[in-house]
């Protein structure tokens, strides 16, 4: 009986990878296609949320600032005509009840002279009208203890000589409501000069302002606010937070560092429409911010707009839409399950099949298949196995002892071919000016890499580092040719560079295979510590000098040996000092790969030099071994692996 759950269970089948994987392919195009709508629809409201917010915050804006110029307008213009009175008691209380009686905007109007300006026995001169319980009332303040020179409303639009709006204030006993200040300076022509005399202020109630931004509707949650020049909160529909609050201290509560360069932004005078994680103060929902300065009085509105509501209809259509996939998916489920049963039933015959003849059964019953399709095709396929697995098994054995032999062989070979290189160290005991040391590591039974050293008379050591284009056996016969005919050209008085042109002229003759060598030989003068070498495209060594500066030799032009007769190979000469060491190696050390693919590298390689300047020959080697290994961590050996270092002693 058709079991979906039991297909689905099978983890290995191969009914659950088609399944898995034609299901997650649909599923995954589904998604794409969710993720393009909702993002798609959720862009266009954010771009119509911010063009609205922008022009909402531009009309508000626009209409507080045309009330406050009209309120402005007053008291400027009651500044002219006291410039020009007689500057009587009597005539600037009459203007001063005036300015109060008339405009029903303002509270109250002071009207505040220079020290014994107005009279010369009285320091102080401040007439003030204002409204008290629906009448006029006149009062004279100034003294000692309300010293009106050294106020904010007085000394600021002193000192800038321009009208200034204070800070709002709530103005209790009197008023009992929060009021701002306009102060104006007042001046008079004393032989063709302006002087200054004093300040007109006018007191104006915020109410209407509260109402004003209090007005501001944003959908069902979103509201209007407005901060002074510092922070505080003038209005907001919290009216606890009216004057007890700052922006910053809102910004702090709610750990929002965007929320505080927004409230720098708005005290700076600037405008914008922010995405900030800013929970709203009434609902505690995310909300977005548009501010605008009110260039009058140097304030800021801010509107806050409530992000989930404006996107409930995108969420709302996506759900929908999400509900609608998913209905799909389960249904191209269940005829993905039905389509998968009917190409892996005869599978499952089969691969019961299969295990008999694996466990031997040779002859088992392979199930019949009526079909003309590929599954006939597969049919077909294991009965012709079955046949020629029985002669496989009689061929196995005569494999197996062929390939016992050629693995015994090639163990032999390796022997062979460890035994020509040198491997005693130290090489020479008796000579106190150098000490060598050398590792050699095939990827293969055996390799391509060589080194090797000898010396050449009494003063001068030769040595020479290679590295075998390919691997294994064809390698590590071209590495034993190269070295042999290494020693058999080295002479007395043979240069580096002549022995790498004559190793290149017979390992090019009749080399058919294409196959060559980088090379690096080396004289060293025991005595003088002047060494000669010629590189044939081969890794640059290593100088590691007695003072602990690692440096690379020059990265040489010249090609391999055994590719053109023809080629001319230089040489160049360095000096070594006492201490100084020579490090060698083969491209199986800076391209080691780990797991990842990821090479050993020759800057890696330079800082293992650089840590271990001090260690001995064999130390250093050992370190650098050590370091490819931890790099590698047991992946498999990918090339041949060689170094070799020389340290002088002089």
């Amino acid at each position: 009986m058709f079991n979906p759950i039991k297909i689905i269970r099978s983890k290995k089948g191969l009914a659950f990878k088609l399944i898995t994987s034609i299901f997650a392919s649909i599923a995954l195009i589904f998604l794409v296609i969710f993720l393009y709508n909702y993002d798609f629809s959720k862009s266009i409201v954010e771009k119509n949320l911010k063009m609205n917010a922008e022009n909402l915050t531009r009309n508000s804006v626009s209409q507080i600032e045309k009330i406050l110029y009209s309120i402005q307008k007053i008291p400027d213009n009651y500044a002219k005509i006291i410039e020009n009175t007689d500057y009587s008691k009597e005539t600037l209380e009459k203007i001063l009840q005036q300015v109060v009686e008339i405009n029903p905007e303002i509270y109250g109007a002071a009207l505040a002279f220079e020290p014994n300006l107005f009279d010369k026995n009285e320091k102080y001169f401040m007439p003030y009208y204002f409204r008290k319980e629906g009448r006029l009332e006149l009062l004279y303040l100034g003294s000692e203890r309300y010293d009106y020179f050294t106020m904010d409303w007085y000394q600021i639009p002193k000192e800038l000589k321009r009208p200034v709006w204070s800070e709002p204030y709530f103005d209790e006993g009197a008023g009992n409501t929060i009021m701002s200040t306009y102060s104006v300076p007042l001046y008079r022509d004393f032989n063709g000069q302006q002087q200054f005399i004093g300040i007109l202020t006018a007191d104006v109630s915020l109410d209407w302002l509260q109402k004003f931004v209090n007005s501001i509707k944003v959908n069902q949650t979103g509201y209007g606010f407005m901060i002074s020049q510092n922070g505080t909160m003038v209005t907001h529909p919290t009216t606890k937070l009216i004057m007890n609050e700052t922006i910053f201290s809102i910004a702090e509560a709610q750990n929002s560092t965007q929320l505080r360069e927004i409230g720098r932004d708005m005290i700076r005078g600037k405008s914008s429409f922010a995405e900030i994680e800013y929970h709203n103060l009434t609902t505690g929902q995310l909300s977005w911010i548009a501010y605008a300065p009110i260039t009058v009085n140097g304030w800021s509105i801010g509107i806050v707009f409530p992000v989930k509501e404006f996107m409930a209809d995108v969420n709302t259509l996506s759900l929908r839409i999400f509900a609608l996939a998913l209905a799909g998916l389960i249904i191209i489920l269940i005829v993905i399950i039905g389509i998968s049963r009917s190409i892996t039933s005869p599978l499952r015959s089969l691969s019961h099949a299969s295990k008999k003849i694996a466990e031997g059964d040779f002859n088992v019953e392979l199930p019949d298949i009526k079909t003309k399709d590929e599954m006939k095709e597969l049919h077909d396929s294991f009965v012709y196995m079955q046949k020629k697995l029985a002669e496989y098994v009689v061929n196995l054995q005569e494999t197996t002892s062929a390939r016992e032999k050629i693995e015994s062989e090639l163990r032999i070979a390796r022997e062979i071919q460890m035994g020509m290189i040198p491997h005693i160290f130290p090489p020479f005991p008796n000579l106190s000016e150098i000490d060598l040391f050398a590792l050699l590591r095939p990827a293969k039974e055996v390799g391509g890499d060589l080194y090797d050293f000898f010396l050449i008379g009494e003063d001068k050591l030769c040595f020479a580092i290679g590295d075998v284009s390919g691997k294994g056996v064809p390698a590590s016969l071209f590495m034993a040719v190269t070295r042999t005919l290494l020693r058999s050209v080295s002479t007395i008085d043979g240069s580096p560079s002549a022995v790498v042109s004559s190793l290149n002229k017979s390992l090019s003759y009749n080399n058919e295979s294409s196959m060559f060598v980088t090379f690096f030989v080396g004289m060293l003068h025991l005595k003088t510590g002047e060494l000669k070498f010629s590189n044939a495209g081969h890794n640059p060594p290593f100088m590691i000098r007695n003072n602990g500066k690692v440096e690379m030799f020059e990265i040489t032009k010249s090609i391999p040996i055994g590719l053109f007769e023809e080629i001319k190979y230089t040489e160049s000469v360095v000096h070594l000092q006492k201490g100084d060491k020579l490090f060698m190696y083969t491209d199986g050390v800076t391209e080691a790969e780990n797991l990842d693919k990821v090479l050993y590298s020759t800057e890696r390689l330079v800082s293992v030099l650089q840590k271990n300047i001090t260690a001995t020959t064999k130390q250093l080697i050992q370190c650098v071994d050590d370091d490819v290994a931890l790099h590698v961590d047991k992946y498999a050996q990918s090339d041949d692996l060689t170094m070799m270092t020389i340290v002088f002693y002089g």
